[in-house]
């Protein structure tokens, strides 16, 4: 028998099913949107499409140096994969948001559960992604298959039990 200062407690926190939402959101905002921001290189390597160095941009490997041409070359690639690298960050930075308002402002389970169960049109999307890329890159592939699962269990078991109702 739970003590009342216990059952207090409990009964201002959200259902397990909510706090695993609100915990994907947090995941969404910080791991995958504010890292991806402010470290887009590793961010990268993390999500299994690592950036391209510099060097890869040089016309004539094994020279002493590279043309300025090659050096401007590589400035500007390194800038556009950076730019597309703070792109997926940002859309993480949005869906986390996006999670925690609805987990821990609106409290709407279904809004919640129809949010992080649309999470798997993301994750099945980035897995087909980093599988595209070839064997080099298909040990990334698990962490995105991972979301998958998280996005159906997570989600489905927002929208199939109610507030009332007891885990079976």
């Amino acid at each position: 028998m739970a003590s009342g200062a216990f059952t207090n407690f409990r009964a201002g926190l959200p259902q397990p099913a909510e706090c695993f939402g609100i915990g994907v959101g947090l995941m969404e905002l910080i791991m995958f949107g504010v890292a991806g921001v402010l470290n887009p290189l590793e961010f990268s390597k993390g999500f299994g499409v690592p950036m391209l160095p510099a060097s890869h941009t040089q016309a004539h490997p094994g020279a002493l140096q590279k043309s300025p041409e090659e050096e401007e070359k590589g400035r500007k690639l390194q800038k556009t994969q950076e730019g597309y690298i703070m792109a997926i960050a940002a859309r993480n930075l949005q869906n986390g948001v996006l999670l925690l308002t609805l987990g821990c402002y609106v409290r709407d389970r279904r809004a919640l559960g129809i949010a992080v169960a649309s999470g798997v049109v993301t994750t099945v999307s980035d897995a087909l992604i980093v599988w595209a890329q070839g064997p080099e890159a298909s040990s990334y592939i698990w962490g995105h298959l991972i979301g998958v699962v998280n996005s159906i269990v997570i989600g489905g078991s927002l929208l199939y039990w109610g507030k009332g109702e007891k885990l079976v």
